[in-house]
């Protein structure tokens, strides 16, 4: 991005406009407005800008010029449309921001507005319709992206006093109120407009004194409608709540006098704490409360605010209490508004201990905490008094106050849905903070607002439209800004004069309202629907297609129940919008908040009756096209669209929207076989996609969130799926079902990458293969029913996971099994087999160089996993597998023998034999026969260690002297022993103590065998020289008794002339690395190339072509239509006999006659 143009625009006398003109095609991306008397440009100090008036409107227009590509054969026309755009200038140094797209580029800029002259600075890129000469590709690597940290002036998680920005902010006001009288009057005592008019104003407080002889509780509640001082006495406060107590006739179960004493409650709750404790103090509430005057939803609503207050939480946090919300939540005939309220009063009130707790247990209940404070953000009242508490109460503050501050993340505690992992202490009190500050903010906003004070509302206004760009706090301010008064100010704010200049509050505002557009449970609140349906069309910031779609998210909530089930019902756009996608996640939350408040069996009723289909049936149909869209964008086989992080970020929210509805619904009303197999594909391709989405955008980005969001919501449906009954499924278990169609798909990435693909997948099917944990009748219905339906299935996926995944495959299907069904001993043996063919191959004089290396990478492999699988805690299902097995030693030892002959060592060859020789007596002679030889060349790896060569040797003569002389093959022994000798001639490591005590035993053995076995004792590898030689060096090592033991079986062996030493073995790596081309001519299919056969000459005679049936089987009743003669009416007996097997095959439409034969 460059500097395109630098002006200062004057507008015409007449028509009041101005243009720019560019050389050259150039795509616009940011004009930059400077206010007067500045200089844009430190390198030319001489520029002064010169802006007026300091607020405006402008309107742009560009003109459209088309942009061709490279190859493009066609000119571009010339255009004479007018792009047309609005800037609202309110003063400073503005930034606007200008989309053009890559299609269009412009040459002419257009101003038009009631300004007299404005200086900007136009950044782009200039665009050139010649084709450019492509460069070559240098790659380099993706700029890193950090969020940037709030300052700490703006940050209350980081504060120890986070109501210290609200309080600073306030001084912004002439004459300010400390923060506790704002936030008693704009949300609990809400004065009348005559006290806003006084002139004493906000000062005008409760005369608590009134000696009149009227008093009375409707007289007491009308006089704590106002405020009360914060140093008023004790004294006054204590007569006050003596009154009010002598005015309780304890004997009259007066609903009313109830709802009077509730109504001082609440309006104590939020004035200083001494008044609210005085009133408990004073009035025996047990002898008020009970059931029979309770069961009134206006009383119960006035405790629930009043419960807010930390002191009225704890007095009525009784056994006798609770017991009365009992009685009223559990009695069937009150209305189900009052037993709502109750008990919701109930929770509340032990919401509070809750919270006390979560600030002193470091094992607290955070999530619960947390939710007493979404609670709390739904309604003024409460919201108002539970902030009064928290900044007034003195051991509350004191709490907060003991937790140290510390640099944390804010975990996002706000959402409708439980965190996949728990915060910590630290992070709950950092979240708190966070949220105490931002309600302070918003108690500041409110008061600025009302009165109104334009520079402190400004300034509120902007920090609250920083906060909805961080992490963290955006929650809290969406939240809390649904407050019915909130949107109110918005929708005010939003209203405003087409002939005013544009204020930056203004915008400000606007810019708030569609980012809260943004939130689709938003638009459930009757409040915030009102006011998205109010926007005119005259606005700063809001567009008119955002005007449009806002409107049309909310017209679904407006039309109720029958407008979600539309959209729900309504085909996925294509390709999806933010609008489109906006709309059908409000629809998708007002469902939810039907299921949240009524019965499911209604809610699905309801939606029968609408729609004519099964709620759940229409979740899945949905669900596949929004799996599809995901999908598309990680597509191998097409380029993606480019897409707006906003629309991306929709999508994963929609799957997780539906997700969490079927995790809800799906439980007590299970899926067919076939839906089931198609919701669990998706499941899968959902999961794939997040994971890939997570690893693509910022970990900052909304993308990325609502993907991980999303990825949780699969397994968690996964684990759903899994404990579905047979009954739904054909008799077929619902884990059989899911895991077959895992297994299917994981191998089959459908455009995907395919590697991450089946990594993901098995990701998905390790969480919900049943653990240790899992109930006993799950875990035998997975050995029972699900593992021995589909063994080739796990066989196909286990060959094709990595090492590391299928050693943990295994291992979690043998810690399942228990010995019950050998599965792990069955996929072993399958491994075993896989890699016997492997080794054949490379038998194969004609195999390729790439085909051999593929082959070694195989063999490899193979090793790899055979040394991770034994060498697992619990592996001696590996030794008693392959020892129950037939064929399985048989193949090993094969296998390890061709490998020896063929001069490879795989790299974890010794590590393998090591494992097996410790069971070496469960194997037969040529088990044992192929682990000697195996241990002797694997002391050839450099690696090689002293005690690893004293284990190998003492461990392969113990097998030797086991294995019966008869199946020994001498030639191959004797070539062995010779091998080994030369080669730990020539290994750096020192050959003594128990390794060459090893060799004199096993020359020792040699010189025995031989007695029995012809040519045991001719060591024709070795002459006589090399032997000597080693002899020597053993000797250097040896004592005088092993010594004359060598020399003794040295004397009898026969040495040959000494053959050329062997060369070292091939070690074999177990990655492949090839070209390209080589990559395509593997996956190539070679086709032969198709040839006309040959023509050859009739030699047979004309008549032995022809075959007659023999007449005794054309008259035969068993006849079908295959004979070549009909006689008499046999035609159509066969006619009617075909039609009557009820096969699909059309009637002929034609009669063969047979030749008759001439005699």
């Amino acid at each position: 991005m460059v500097l395109l143009q630098w002006c200062t625009l004057e507008p015409s006398e007449q028509g009041g406009l101005a243009a720019i003109r560019f050389s050259s095609p150039v795509r616009v991306q940011t004009i930059r407005i400077f206010p007067s008397d500045t200089k844009p440009f430190a390198q030319s100090p001489d520029t002064v800008s010169r802006t007026e008036p300091d607020a405006f409107l402008l309107d742009i227009f560009f003109n459209a010029h088309p942009v061709t590509g490279p190859n493009s054969k066609e000119k571009p026309k010339p255009s004479n449309a007018l792009v047309p755009t609005s800037i609202a200038y309110a003063g400073g140094q503005r930034d606007f921001a200008v989309n053009m797209g890559a299609e269009y580029a412009t040459r002419l800029m257009i101003v038009k507005g009631t300004f007299q002259s404005v200086s900007m600075a136009i950044y782009g890129d200039v665009v050139s319709d010649a084709p450019t000469t492509p460069e070559a590709y240098e790659p380099q690597p993706l700029p890193s992206i950090t969020a940037t940290p709030l300052p700490s002036a703006l940050d209350p998680a980081s504060a120890r006093d986070p109501t210290q920005l609200a309080r600073e902010l306030l001084k912004l006001i002439p004459d300010s109120p400390e923060l506790e009288l704002p936030i008693r009057l704009v949300f609990c005592l809400k004065p009348s407009n005559d006290d806003w008019d006084s002139p004493d104003f906000p000062y005008l407080y409760a005369n608590l004194e009134d000696d009149s002889t009227e008093f009375d509780l409707e007289r007491a509640f009308k006089l704590t409608s106002r405020p009360v001082a914060d140093d008023i006495s004790s004294e006054i406060l204590h007569g006050f709540a003596e009154k009010v107590s002598r005015c309780v006739n304890v004997k009259d179960k007066d609903p009313s006098q109830t709802y009077l004493v509730a109504s001082l409650l609440c309006h104590a709750a939020c004035q200083t704490p001494t008044m609210a404790r005085s009133l408990l103090d004073a009035i025996d509430l047990q002898k008020v409360f009970d059931p029979s005057t309770l069961e009134d939803e206006t009383t119960l609503l006035r405790l629930l605010h009043a419960s807010s207050n930390v002191d009225v939480a704890k007095h009525l946090n009784t056994d006798w209490f609770h017991e009365v919300l009992a009685s009223i939540s559990g009695n069937p005939n009150n209305e189900d508004v009052v037993r709502t309220a109750a008990r919701q009063l109930t929770t509340r009130i032990r919401s509070w201990s809750i919270l006390g707790d979560a600030l002193a247990n470091t094992q607290g209940d955070f999530v619960a905490a947390a939710a007493l404070l979404r609670d709390i953000g739904t309604e003024e009242q409460s919201f108002g008094i539970w902030l009064e508490s928290m900044i007034t109460h003195d051991e509350v503050v004191a709490s907060l106050a003991e937790n140290p501050v510390l640099p944390v993340s804010l975990p996002r505690l706000l959402s409708h849905r439980n965190p996949s992992t728990l915060p910590s202490q630290d992070e709950f009190v950092a979240f708190l903070r966070a949220y105490l500050g931002v309600a302070c903010v918003l108690a500041v906003y409110s008061w600025s607002d009302s009165l109104p004070d334009e520079r402190c509302r400004a300034r509120t206004l902007g920090i609250l439209r920083l906060w909805q760009g961080v992490d963290g706090y955006r929650e809290m301010v969406n939240h809390l800004l649904l407050l019915k008064q909130m949107t109110f100010r918005l929708e005010c704010m939003t209203d405003g004069d087409t002939d005013d200049p544009p204020t930056q509050a203004a915008i400000d505002s606007e810019h708030i309202l569609v980012s809260l557009a943004k939130t689709p449970r938003a638009f459930l609140r009757p409040n915030f629907v009102k006011t998205v349906l109010n926007i005119g069309t005259s606005n700063l910031f809001i567009t008119d297609e955002e005007r449009a779609s806002m409107r049309q998210a909310a017209f679904v909530v407006d039309d109720g129940f029958a407008g979600a089930v539309d959209e729900v019902l309504r085909p996925l756009e294509r390709p999806s919008t933010f609008s489109s996608l906006r709309t059908l996640r409000v629809a998708l939350a007002y469902l939810q908040r039907e299921l949240d408040e009524d019965e499911e069996s209604k809610l699905l009723d309801d939606f029968w009756e609408e729609a004519n289909c099964s709620f759940i049936t229409a979740l899945c149909d949905l669900l596949a096209p929004v799996v599809d869209d995901i999908r598309s964008h990680f597509s191998l086989l097409e380029v993606p669209s480019r897409r707006s992080q906003d629309v991306m970020a929709q999508l994963f929210f929609i799957a997780d929207d539906i997700l969490q509805l079927l995790i809800r619904l799906l439980p007590p009303y299970p899926l067919p076989s076939r839906a089931l197999r198609i919701l669990t594909t998706n499941v899968a391709d959902m999961f794939s996609c997040a994971d890939a989405a997570d690893m693509s955008y910022s970990p900052f980005s909304q993308p990325a969130a609502a993907a991980q969001e999303a990825r949780q919501s699969c397994l968690d449906l996964a684990q759903i799926l899994v404990l579905q009954d047979s009954e739904a499924t054909c008799g077929k278990p619902g884990a059989q079902v899911v895991l077959r169609t895992l297994l299917q798909h994981g191998l089959n990435s459908y455009g995907l990458d395919p590697t991450h693909h089946l990594l993901q997948v098995f990701f998905l099917l390790d969480s919900v293969v049943p653990s240790r944990d899992s109930p006993e009748e799950q875990r035998t219905l997975w050995v029972q029913r699900v593992l021995p339906a589909m063994l080739h299935e796990l066989w196909a996926f286990c060959h094709a996971l990595d090492t590391e995944n299928k050693v943990h495959f295994v291992r979690r299907l043998v810690e399942l099994d228990q010995g019950g069904i050998g599965i792990g001993e069955w996929l072993l043996v399958e491994e075993v087999k896989d890699m016997s063919q492997a080794v054949q191959t490379l038998l194969d004089d004609s195999l390729s160089d790439t085909q051999r290396l593929i082959a070694h990478a195989q063999v490899a492999l193979f090793f790899r996993f055979f040394a991770d699988v034994l060498q697992s805690p619990c592996a001696t299902w590996v030794i008693e597998g392959l020892a129950a097995s037939e064929e399985a030693p048989h193949i090993l030892a094969t296998s390890f023998l061709t490998l020896l002959d063929l001069n490879l060592a795989p790299l974890h060859f010794g590590e393998v034999a090591d494992s097996i020789v410790s069971s070496y007596e469960v194997f037969d002679n040529e088990m044992r026969f192929a682990l000697v030889i195996a241990l002797w060349r694997s002391l050839q790896a450099p690696e090689l260690t002293v005690s690893l060569l004293e284990r190998r040797l003492e461990q392969s003569v113990k097998i030797l002297v086991t294995i019966t002389p008869s199946y020994i093959n001498p030639s191959k022994l004797t070539s062995e022993i010779g091998r080994l000798v030369l080669d730990l001639a020539e290994h750096p490591v020192p050959v003594e103590g128990d390794a060459a005590q090893s060799l004199v035993s096993l020359m020792e053995w040699t010189v025995k065998t031989a007695s029995t076995i012809t040519r045991m004792g001719e060591l024709s590898v070795l002459s006589f020289g090399q032997y000597s030689k080693f002899q020597d060096r053993l000797k250097a090592t040896l004592p005088a008794d092993w010594i004359e033991r060598l020399d003794a079986a040295s004397n009898v062996l026969v040495f040959g002339g000494g053959e050329e030493v062997p060369p070292p073995a091939t070690s074999l790596s177990d990655t492949v690395e090839l070209p390209v081309h080589d990559l395509e001519d593997i996956l190539r299919q070679h086709t032969p190339t198709p040839s006309t056969p040959p023509r050859r000459a009739l030699n047979q005679d004309v008549f032995g072509l022809i075959s007659v049936s023999p007449p005794t089987l054309l008259r035969s009743p068993a006849a079908t239509g295959l004979t070549k003669t009909y006689l008499n009416n046999d035609f159509r007996q066969l006619r009617q006999s075909s039609a009557r097997a009820n096969t699909s095959r059309l009637p002929s439409m034609h009669v063969d006659v047979g030749v008759a034969m001439v005699a």
